[in-house]
């Protein structure tokens, strides 16, 4: 077994559930209840509607192309994203190494929802020296951030579109400034959280009172925010593409764009097994408030789901492939 397939095994292996016990079997079944009624949801929609089916045959070869390379340099640039506040508290880490642990937390998301890809991560570093406060500090730091970008990119994504394409649904307005607002109290309570740390009353959590210690360089804000905003240029595009390939709606790719800006949020919390089934039915809805039918919606989110899966994995093989690499050339040199 490869250095990237240790390393993935390991961190599967080794993912505590949260506080040591054991998820209620009742919630188990109330999440696979929930998946199995959205999937079917969409297989009874899809079934009704065959005719609107036939919007696949407008996919291209180049189109979904496109959309792979565009997926996989947004995996490169989200892990980059994490990497530099992790290496702020355990220096060690490699690019590769938190990619392939990455997708050792995408499949245990895809089995536990919430906490799944973060319980690995925390569990593969914590070998590393990596402590709870490390961990909290470190995942809300860069999730606030790709929250504001994300916000941002909304913001001027639904400007620009009221501009070449007249007054927007009263609706869309209403999400973009809700995700502006949400994005806002994020950043502020998380400015907050240091000075929460030392009430009185908060010292019997500890991981909170150690996040007085911490504290991000303007430089290093700068750098996971503008590697989250290119991310998310990134995806935004990606659903451009994919919008403007499967509807023939005016100004598909900008509209189709900015369905991923404003259902973003969506995908940072995992209320199922890797969103499957809500991430779908929200960008459908979403999509419907900007003139899009339902099943291009549901399509666009199962192609975005199934090509950024591919480029995660393509990803994590060719980190092996290079960890390996590394690995014998260090064996040859000692």
């Amino acid at each position: 077994m490869g250095v990237g397939g240790r390393l993935l095994v390991d961190a599967v292996v080794d993912e505590p559930s949260p506080g040591g016990a054991k998820r209620p079997l009742t919630r188990r079944w109330l999440t696979t209840a929930i998946v199995v009624s959205l999937i079917g949801a969409i297989v009874i929609h899809f079934s009704r509607s065959p005719e609107e089916l036939a919007s696949l045959k407008r996919l291209s070869g180049p189109a979904l192309a496109a959309t792979f390379v565009l997926q996989f340099a947004s995996q490169l640039f989200l892990n980059g994203s994490l990497l530099l506040p992790l290496r702020a508290c355990v220096s060690p880490v490699g690019f590769w190494e938190l990619y392939i642990v990455r997708t050792g937390g995408l499949v245990a998301g895809s089995v536990l929802p919430v906490a799944g890809g973060l319980a690995v991560r925390l569990a593969y570093f914590r070998k590393k020296g990596l402590t709870y406060a490390d961990f909290t500090w470190t995942t809300l730091f860069s999730n606030v951030l790709a929250l504001g970008a994300a916000a941002l990119l909304g913001a001027a994504a639904t400007i620009v579109l009221s501009v070449v394409a007249g007054p927007l649904p009263l609706r869309v307005i209403a999400v973009t400034t809700g995700m502006l607002a949400i994005s806002v109290a994020a950043v502020a309570a998380f400015e907050l959280l240091p000075r929460l740390g030392r009430h009185r009353r908060l010292q019997k959590w500890p991981w909170l009172t150690a996040l007085n210690s911490f504290n991000a360089s303007g430089s290093m804000t700068t750098s996971v925010f503008a590697l989250c905003m290119v991310r998310h240029v990134l995806n935004f595009v990606t659903f451009g593409l994919i919008y403007q390939a499967l509807s023939p709606a005016p100004r598909a790719f900008l509209s189709g764009g900015l369905v991923y800006a404003l259902t973003s949020p969506v995908r940072m919390v995992n209320i199922t097994p890797g969103n499957l089934g809500v991430s779908e039915w929200f960008v459908a809805i979403t999509g419907q408030m900007l003139a899009f039918d339902l099943t291009s919606g549901l399509i666009a989110a199962l192609l975005f789901r199934g090509i950024s899966l591919v480029a995660q994995v393509i990803g994590a093989v060719s980190g092996s492939l290079w960890l390996a690499r590394e690995g014998r050339y260090d064996d040859r040199t000692r």
